[in-house]
């Protein structure tokens, strides 16, 4: 979730780890534990000031992310299942989405078309 300005080119997941690798010439890499507190950080990061729109991919997860920082069992499990091995392809579209996101113009054609 650091080293915003690096693509993310693969993603390694274990039982406990979400390791992250960026496409620098230092071959930049970061481990994220797989609990609640990463799970906040990354709903303080991605979704605190830009809501789930309804154009958004990748809803679920955007729901467990926010479901996850009250401490939801059930979301926190769903979030471990989605961050599992095997499922490298899907989380690497999920982590570089989350981190491209920019809802403005939806926002906007938002209010236009709620204006008429």
């Amino acid at each position: 979730m650091d080293f915003k300005s690096n693509l993310i080119t693969s993603v390694i997941l274990t039982d406990t780890t979400i390791e992250v690798c960026y496409d620098d010439a230092n071959n930049t890499h970061e481990i994220l534990e797989k609990n609640q507190q990463t799970y906040k950080r990354m709903y303080d990061e991605w979704l605190l000031e830009q809501p789930m729109f309804i154009s958004d991919i990748f809803k679920n997860e955007m729901r467990n992310l926010s479901y996850s920082c009250g401490n939801n069992e059930k979301s926190i499990q769903e979030l471990n299942l989605f961050f599992s091995n095997g499922n490298e392809e899907t989380v690497l579209k999920f982590l570089n989405y989350m981190r491209s996101r920019d809802l403005k113009f939806e926002k906007q054609k938002w209010k236009f078309n709620n204006k008429q």
